[in-house]
């Protein structure tokens, strides 16, 4: 088996460390799934019988790479999986805060199986530095691959446009000083709402004319309508407001 990838564009390697910042919150410990298109991190919930997905996070190789190579377990099955602690990782690339030339993630052997990080910083016009970690990894066999297969979801009752994220993440901050749990609705109307609630108090932010998609009818559609009807059609969802407000897209922005 065989993996080496390099970034050389500054926004993809501030994106790939914010990712790795986000995934350490979520978890110590992540499986990181290696083809021949994408890069996936892969955390499941920590509970016995069969695993679940808590993150899946796909990374397009186009998007991210200059140059990448991967030759899997076989030609049937050119794929890698690999267990990995997310803290490492997240530690080797907060180097990549600096001006770095480029970074480079490898698998190698070194006594045992490792993902080896090297990034190269800029040092002046003529001079450049290496930097170099061995993050040790576990090799998942085939047989276990079906244990980290993509989530299957049902057709979404509908899909709402997010509005300003910097916006959100400031309003999910402040309530997670309110309460435990985040209470997500949205209507076939436009309007999203985020709400914590407590014995004392309940605090909520409304986010009207947003853009949606409904999956059911696989049209767009936008309404301005508040008729009693449609505020009775939420669909909501009670959701960790800790493991909200952790989402790698905040990181991005």
């Amino acid at each position: 088996m065989k993996f080496r990838a390099v970034i050389t564009e500054a926004p993809a390697m501030r994106d790939f460390m914010n990712i790795s910042l986000s995934l350490s919150k979520f978890s110590k410990d992540c499986v990181l799934r290696i083809t021949a298109r994408k890069l996936y991190f892969i955390i499941s919930e920590e509970e016995s019988g069969p695993r679940r997905p808590l993150v899946w996070c796909e990374l397009p190789v186009n998007f991210y790479f200059k140059e990448y190579n991967v030759v899997g377990v076989n030609e049937q099955y050119n794929e890698i999986y690999l267990e990995f602690s997310t803290v490492l990782l997240a530690r080797s690339l907060s180097i990549l805060k600096q001006n770095v030339k480029s970074f480079k993630i490898k698998l190698t052997n070194k006594e045992s199986p490792c993902l080896t990080v090297e990034i190269e910083l800029m040092a002046g016009e003529i001079i450049s530095r290496q930097v170099v970690h061995d993050i040790p990894v576990e090799v998942i066999s085939r047989k276990h691959w079906a244990d980290y297969e993509e989530p299957r979801f049902d057709d979404f009752h509908v899909s709402i446009q997010m509005p300003n994220l910097k916006a959100v993440r400031s309003i999910v901050e402040k309530m997670r000083n309110i309460g435990h749990s985040l209470i997500v609705s949205a209507n076939k109307n436009g309007r999203l709402t985020l709400q914590t609630k407590t014995n004392i108090v309940s605090l909520s932010a409304h986010f009207p004319d947003l853009g949606i998609k409904s999956f059911a009818v696989g049209h767009i559609t936008t309404t301005n309508s508040d008729d009693e009807d449609d505020v009775n059609q939420n669909v909501r969802s009670i959701v960790d407001i800790k493991k909200v407000s952790h989402v790698p897209v905040w990181a991005t922005n």
